[in-house]
């Protein structure tokens, strides 16, 4: 029952008003018995309205405590929030959990707590970042084969069992409807079925009814094409619910649509021939299936051939390099993929992550109609950029990379430096331009030449990989070493080997910056040839 402070003092004062001559008069005196009575009951009812809130208060204190007491036990804040579903939950409380206690708390009660929440608001994560956390599940549970199962049970592959916290029936089914709305019916599937399981025989959970789920299941399924699971649940459905005309009119529909199966995939074969033949959408999932084996770590095994070359050595060419050689691996062959050990020392892959933190954005691509940069969903990370001529750190790191390279870092963009979140990735790509798109015009420094990444965090091997998609190679992130390779082959043509993508990251969080060295320059660093191959 609503009741406030406020009502008790309009009685109060109401009674006030005549108490001047209530003793005179027994009626008004008895009057005054109902009146009392009515006060203290209404006094009652606040009472209990209260304790239920504060009660409602405690309990939430004591859950986020709970949580934080978690935290505090593995020293590492960034370890904790590497977890996905940890770093979803405490997105999901800001936006949806401390927005309703705010609410629950009256303006009288809570004044001061009302001033810090305004204080704090623009620090709060949007519905777009509620989403977003969403959607990140989705894409570690399609990249890493992970069950929605397990994810509610917070196990995740290389993330220690005390760092977990287990999703709520209400986190599951909202998980659920939001691959629902969103059309992704296969996770959808998976979060409503683990919800109906996690309901097992009761009807009704906080306000969650089995028939609700079952409803959204249903339908999933149909358009997922198992027309025969929706039509055995809907029929279950009809049971429970005989008045609901639309579920009815779902059952017609459903066993129509079952009679026409047949037909329905023969038509199905001829769509997906025809896509084979003329579509981009197969080879790009194509491209994408081979992204995520990559990224389980499936990559191909070598040749011997490939083998005897993978090979590690010294670089001491440079001048620079005689006193402090540096310490190289050949990864691969085709595209050559070299790793440069220790390239970073630790103080100043601290120094970059510091000074680069306050000033992440969204990072952007550039669109390769317009060449203008914009923000895709293919691309979810933050970054940042230091200029080596404002940063001493960022100028000395610039030298040493320009030894171990051999190329001329005058002609390179600034170093960016990029932090990949809860499911941060980038889908396959190229650094550099290819033929129909602009080629970095604005530079005025040619196209991308070669990539010089260096790997500023640890990151579990469960995720975060580098991984080259034509080339079916993946290289995992090694901290303060760097990897290498050339964008264009010596005639200034893109090599189409190098098509790359950053992996989602399924524990921890990865810091990664690089250079992005371009052709202008190299003539003698580099020289040219007229052989594709070369």
């Amino acid at each position: 029952m609503e009741f406030s402070y406020s009502v008790v003092v309009l009685l109060l004062s109401g009674l006030c008003l005549s108490s001047g001559e209530v003793f005179t008069s027994m009626a008004d005196m008895e009057q005054m018995v109902v009146t009392e009575k009515k006060m203290l009951e209404e006094l009652k009812n606040y009472i209990e309205a209260e304790e239920e809130k504060l009660d409602a208060i405690k309990t939430f204190m004591s859950n986020v405590d709970g949580v934080l007491e978690n935290v505090n036990k593995t020293d590492d804040v960034g370890k904790y929030l590497g977890n996905p579903v940890n770093s979803y939950l405490m997105l999901k409380r800001f936006n949806v959990d401390w927005k309703n206690l705010e609410k629950t708390l009256e303006a009288d009660f809570a004044d001061n707590l009302n001033s810090v929440f305004e204080t704090l608001r623009p620090f709060f994560p949007t519905a777009e970042d509620h989403e977003g956390a969403m959607d990140a599940l989705f894409r570690l549970q399609k990249t890493y084969n992970l069950k929605s199962d397990a994810l509610a049970k917070g196990v995740i592959p290389g993330v220690a069992k005390l760092n977990t916290h287990p999703l709520s029936l209400q986190d599951i089914f909202e998980l659920g409807v939001y691959a629902y709305k969103t059309r992704d019916w296969p996770h959808a599937i998976q979060w409503l079925q683990t919800a109906l399981e996690k309901m097992g025989n009761r009807e009704v959970i906080a306000n969650i009814e089995k028939t609700n789920v079952m409803d959204y299941l249903a339908y999933a399924l149909f358009e997922h094409g198992d027309i025969k699971k929706a039509l055995e649940m809907t029929e279950i459905l009809v049971t429970l619910k005989p008045d609901d005309g639309r579920i009815a009119n779902n059952l017609d529909y459903f066993r129509d649509q079952f009679q026409l199966l047949d037909d329905q995939k023969a038509e199905e074969v001829v769509e997906k021939s025809e896509k084979k033949e003329f579509g981009t959408q197969e080879e790009r999932e194509e491209t994408l299936r081979k992204y995520r084996k990559l990224c389980r770590g499936e990559a191909r095994n070598v040749t011997r051939s490939e083998e005897r070359k993978m090979k590690c050595w010294y670089r001491t060419k440079h001048p620079l390099l005689k006193l402090k050689p540096q310490k190289v691996e050949r990864l691969w062959v085709t595209p050559e993929i070299l790793l440069f050990h220790d390239l970073i020392r630790e103080d100043q892959s601290e120094w970059i992550k510091k000074t680069a933190h306050p000033m992440l954005r969204r990072a952007t691509i550039q669109d390769p109609i317009t060449g203008k940069l914009r923000y895709a969903d293919y691309r979810v990370s933050k970054s940042a950029w230091l200029d080596p001529d404002q940063y001493s750190v960022v100028g000395d790191l610039k030298v040493r990379a320009q030894a171990v390279t051999g190329l001329d870092l005058k002609s390179a963009e600034q170093l960016q430096i990029a932090n990949y979140g809860m499911g941060g990735h980038y889908e396959p790509h190229f650094d550099h331009a290819r033929d129909d798109e602009d080629a970095f015009t604005s530079l005025g420094m040619g196209n991308r030449i070669a990539t010089l990444l260096f790997y500023i965090s640890d990151v579990p091997t469960a995720g975060g990989a580098t991984v080259f998609t034509n080339a079916h190679a993946a290289v995992f992130p090694v901290r303060n070493a760097a990897v290498f390779w050339y964008n264009l082959h010596r005639n200034g043509q893109g090599n189409v080997m190098t098509r790359h993508a950053a992996c989602p990251v399924l524990a921890g969080q990865k810091w990664v910056s690089n250079w992005w060295i371009h052709e202008y320059g190299q003539f003698n660093k580099r020289r040219c040839a007229l052989n594709k191959e070369w």
